[in-house]
């Protein structure tokens, strides 16, 4: 889950490989429901290029932590840009995945030290998956699908963790609109589903100044059981020509409220190279 998915889409979708007109390199964490032991955190770090060719190369390296459990996930993804007509593009990418689950038991208080089954860390061993999607985009509009982990089967050692892949469906897109002056706004909306939890719809409302400064509230609704499941606001600066900072805050609005008011999630970025610009220049937003 990425409350900045905005600003970072390649998580998502492979496709969004060297769409943007910079290499760039960045880093984002993501702590979820902050005071709730073993809540989640998330880390990422990755890098994303423009090719020659009209293709692009991402690698990110991700680890979510829940409790004990730990997830390493390395992925690459490459994509090819066709041109559509005058103003629009179409992008897909290909993406490979490598993940290891560890389950760290001897973190866990024990209340009965003989248990065979908490007397060691348990791990899944290496496994590899693949992905795919499809992005549209012209200079102000952007719509994508994809499929980061198409295989679905279980995996792990008998003897060891055993874990089921589900997959996941993500479907975006927003425009950017000119206001006034340096002013632009723009809508967005994502939404998830998984074979194994509720889908779930997020709508975001970012206003930018002069390609300087973003600000923005963001809404989370979950079709299980609550139309609305957390509100926030996003705020992101360039701090330099190269650096760029972004932050959100989240406040659940279900019952998670009881035990957490706050959900924080910091990125930073850096570009650098020459623009090697397509005929039409790419959504800011995209990464």
């Amino acid at each position: 889950m990425y409350g900045q998915y905005i600003f970072n889409n390649s998580v998502i979708n492979p496709a969004q490989a060297g769409v943007n007109d910079h290499s760039q390199w960045g880093v984002l964490g993501r702590y979820q429901w902050r005071g709730v032991e073993g809540a989640p955190v998330t880390h990422t770090a990755f890098f994303n290029s423009r090719l020659p060719g009209n293709m692009g190369f991402t690698i990110g390296i991700y680890q979510d932590n829940i409790g004990p459990v730990r997830d390493h996930t390395l992925q690459t993804d490459f994509a090819y840009h066709a041109r559509l007509s005058e103003s629009w593009y179409l992008s897909g990418g290909l993406r490979v995945v490598a993940s290891i689950i560890k389950l760290n038991l001897l973190e866990l208080e024990n209340l009965d030290p003989g248990d065979p089954y908490f007397n060691q860390n348990l791990s899944s061993g290496l496994h590899l998956n693949v992905g795919a999607g499809l992005l549209a985009f012209s200079e102000k509009v952007f719509l994508g699908l994809s499929l980061p982990k198409a295989q679905r089967k279980g995996f792990g050692d008998a003897n060891q963790v055993q874990s089921i892949v589900s997959r996941h469906i993500f479907f975006y897109g927003g425009a950017t609109f000119d206001l006034v002056d340096d002013f632009v706004v723009t809508p967005s909306f994502l939404f998830k589903d998984s074979e194994r939890a509720p889908a779930q719809l997020d709508l975001n409302l970012v206003f930018g100044y002069n390609e300087i400064f973003d600000f923005g509230p963001m809404l989370r609704s979950n079709f299980s059981n609550s139309w609305l499941d957390a509100v926030g606001f996003l705020v992101g600066m360039k701090v330099t020509p190269s650096w760029y900072f972004g932050y959100m805050y989240e406040y659940p609005t279900n019952d998670m409220n009881l035990a957490t008011k706050q959900t924080h999630e910091i990125s930073l970025r850096y570009f650098w190279g020459a623009k090697q610009r397509l005929r039409i220049r790419s959504p800011r937003y995209f990464l």
